[in-house]
């Protein structure tokens, strides 16, 4: 073993200036400045490691190339499908029940189910699709059923089981989901709304509204325009399905920790990603006071940012495409957030 890491030290020497090399837990770390042109030497470096059972990743601190090279746990790619099918059935069944909680009608609980259901899935596979692709070993969605709740789902979830190639795999997958869920909801919102029916405003007793996002605003005026100042729309099921759509991809487009935001931002600023955190916190505090859910989803949000993803290759910038790319996510973002999603009106 010693001689190997001897072997791959010498080889690197020859691909970068070496000024210090120490021992991490479980890896090694060379620190020195890589031979350009950086791509042709980073893709040399790891085709030598593929000889070996060493893998390599690459990082930058300090204005220094760093590249460590540990031995890391086979995943074996066998997927075990049953209980993600499981999981899926019961998730169908859960947001029937809502939708006929909903709507009072099973048709109505059909027809929220198959919308939910048809903006998570495209949300997850959009993850799944891109993430494989870029040679990942990654699980298909796992659906979260909530049989007890009005909107039947806690969406789903994959698991991303290899480390990330690049920064710009990275990007890619973490804009794949949420631009995928987008681009479903969009339809199932605009003909949700057209089916939804314009009411008078209840009188003598408060009821609970839901509040809009730029998107579901400009479109219910531009499908309803001579509402009355003292109507509402009463939603259609597909129209609940599409704002409840929306409010997910927002939600998932906040850039912190592991979520999609958190990932396109880690893949645009690495490490420098932290300081977006004290203003986004802020934020999240101050919509809070507005809906307690912000609170909520703030803390779950922060408690998992302290695990950075691992990419093999943090050192290759983004191109200036991939950065403008990275714009899209964030108009979405502006789009379809709610600021409160509920709002009590006496």
């Amino acid at each position: 073993m010693f001689t190997e890491v001897e072997e791959i030290l010498d080889f690197l020497q020859y691909k970068m200036s070496i000024e210090e090399v120490t021992n991490e837990p479980m890896m090694t770390a060379v620190k020195g400045v890589l031979a350009a042109p950086l791509e042709r030497t980073i893709r040399e470096i790891k085709e030598y490691f593929s000889q070996t059972e060493y893998t390599p990743l690459f990082d930058i601190e300090d204005e220094k190339h760093i590249v460590r090279f540990g031995i890391f746990k086979k995943v074996e790619d066998k997927p075990k499908y049953w209980l993600n099918i499981i999981l899926f059935i019961a998730t169908i069944g859960s947001t029937i029940f809502a939708g006929y909680l909903n709507s009072g009608s099973i048709s109505g609980g059909v027809v929220f189910s198959f919308s939910i259901m048809a903006i998570l899935t495209c949300h997850e596979l959009g993850h799944y699709f891109v993430s494989r692709n870029a040679g990942m070993i990654t699980t298909l969605p796992y659906f979260i059923p909530i049989p007890f709740h009005f909107i039947g789902t806690f969406g789903a979830i994959i698991r991303m089981k290899s480390i990330v190639p690049s920064r710009s795999s990275l990007l890619r997958v973490g804009m794949a989901g949420p631009l995928a869920g987008f681009i479903v909801a969009l339809p199932i919102t605009i003909i949700g709304i057209a089916l939804s029916k314009v009411t008078v405003v209840p009188q003598g007793g408060g009821f609970l509204q839901l509040g809009d996002s730029l998107l579901f605003y400009l479109l219910t005026k531009i499908i309803h325009p001579a509402m009355p100042p003292n109507a509402t729309v009463l939603l259609h099921p597909m129209a609940f399905a599409g704002w409840l759509g929306l409010l997910v991809t927002s939600m998932n487009l906040i850039p912190v920790g592991q979520l999609d935001g958190g990932h396109i931002g880690y893949s645009l600023f690495l490490k420098k990603r932290r300081f977006m955190y004290i203003p986004i916190g802020a934020i999240l505090v101050a919509l809070g006071f507005l809906w307690f859910g912000w609170f909520i989803w703030g803390i779950l949000a922060f408690f998992f940012a302290r695990r950075d993803p691992i990419i093999q290759d943090a050192i290759t910038p983004l191109s200036d495409r991939e950065k403008r790319a990275a714009l899209i996510p964030l108009f979405v973002l502006i789009l379809s957030f709610v600021p409160q999603p509920f709002v009590y009106i006496p």
